[in-house]
């Protein structure tokens, strides 16, 4: 009985102290260095991608700060938004990765094809300040994308990749991890006018049965005090 309390109790600490997931951590602090600060942060659901932004709903412009780990050492990673649907044909991406000079890059691709190899283009969204970083394994994206003014949501796709070649980011993996890799991004959320408070319902006049019932209660309790008063002094008398 003993030696099994003590396997409960070292199975309960184990738990209490394992460290918590890496996507769990991304989103504690909203300044991720370089200066850069984001007013919002989203642990993303697969990847382990994790994405900061700020959105200038009147300058119609989308800040951001994606992060993700590369498949393998030497891939990439992408982030893109879909204005004309949910998934990878049509998103309008930003991918980073490492030239063969070691210089990291961001690059922009229209995806119009499943088939590769992908070419860099334009993409349906004007862009400024463009960089990437690499820390700790992980593969930052920062740049300003000019979705439109006050807009209430995105569709957003991200990616990893195992390699590049010639400058070209390879076919990234059909896991599910990969294929569900996208979501809505809610950049401005619709407030509720508070309620108009309402004002208590008037209470109806009695009507004269009822004050006469009233009265006649009331007489009643006057008459009973003055009857119980009676009793006391004849008592007193008595006595």
């Amino acid at each position: 009985m003993a030696a099994a309390f003590v396997l409960l109790s070292m199975a309960i600490a184990a738990v209490c102290f394992l460290p918590p997931p890496v996507a769990a951590q991304a989103c504690k602090s909203k300044d991720v260095g370089s200066n850069r600060v984001f007013a919002d942060c989203s642990d993303l659901p697969h990847l382990s991608a994790s994405l900061h932004w700020t959105y200038n709903s009147t300058a119609g412009a989308l800040s951001i700060g994606f992060a993700a780990p590369p498949a393998k050492q030497g891939g990439w990673v992408a982030w893109a938004i879909n204005p004309t649907g949910t998934g990878m044909l049509g998103a309008q991406t930003l991918a980073a990765f490492q030239e063969a000079d070691g210089k990291l890059v961001v690059k922009t691709y229209n995806v119009s094809a499943y088939t590769p190899p992908l070419k860099e283009s334009k993409i349906a969204f004007e862009t400024a300040d463009l960089a990437a970083e690499y820390a700790n394994g992980t593969i930052w994206i920062f740049g300003t994308v000019m979705v439109g003014k006050d807009v209430k949501s995105v569709n957003q796709v991200w990616q990893v990749g195992p390699s590049v070649t010639n400058g070209v980011p390879d076919k990234h993996e059909t896991k599910k991890d990969n294929l569900d890799a996208k979501g809505t991004l809610t950049l401005t959320q619709a407030v509720s006018p508070a309620p108009e408070p309402v004002s208590p319902a008037p209470q109806p006049e009695p009507s004269t049965g009822e004050k006469s019932a009233k009265l006649e209660k009331k007489s009643l309790k006057e008459g009973d005090v003055s009857a119980l008063i009676a009793v006391i002094a004849i008592a007193i008398i008595i006595a």
